[in-house]
């Protein structure tokens, strides 16, 4: 038989474990966070809003923890799930009647595909500054940024830290896409 050269197997792993989880992203409001610091508090604090108001239906991806039931908490290994672990707890959280997910995005998140083919709800980029610039991570700071800056065109609405640097250009990124931003 021959054989199929898949263009990017992560992008295709992403695209088999939506289907075979039943898009999961589809039941649920997605929320991502993204940002050099504070992704983790500003995560957590969302879910907790979110909760408060919806009896408990906000499923959470953190860097810290997962809770896919709106209460139980178990420890993470990633900030950002591999996409087949992500569309498969994505699945769990649905099942067990969540509505929403707040989940943090890094930046390896959109450099190896982990997010491919999520469309977030509302995206939080919160800040930049040069950190995770490293062989392992990321080469430059530019790599890192536009990493980051992925989140833009993958999302409905942006909350921006007005504060932020290169805020501007991520303005910019929003106008392109058509996404309406809201500054804190």
């Amino acid at each position: 038989l021959p054989y199929v050269i898949v263009p990017d197997t992560r992008q295709a792993l992403a695209r088999m474990a939506g289907n075979f989880f039943r898009h999961p992203d589809r039941e649920l409001h997605l929320i991502g966070v993204t940002g050099t610091k504070g992704k983790t508090t500003t995560s957590y604090f969302t879910q907790a809003l979110i909760n408060a108001v919806s009896g408990g239906k906000a499923a959470l991806f953190s860097s810290v923890d997962n809770c896919l039931d709106g209460h139980t908490y178990v420890e993470s290994d990633l900030t950002t799930p591999e996409s087949m672990d992500a569309f498969r707890m994505m699945r769990e959280a649905a099942d067990n009647g969540m509505k929403y997910l707040v989940m943090e995005v890094s930046s390896q998140a959109y450099k190896v595909d982990r997010v491919y083919g999520l469309t977030f709800d509302v995206a939080a980029f919160l800040n930049i500054s040069p950190d995770h610039i490293s062989p392992i991570e990321h080469p430059t700071f530019e790599d890192y940024l536009h990493c980051k800056r992925q989140i833009v065109k993958n999302c409905r609405a942006l909350v921006l830290g007005a504060d932020c640097a290169r805020a501007d250009l991520i303005r910019q990124d929003a106008r392109h896409a058509s996404v309406p931003v809201t500054t804190f």
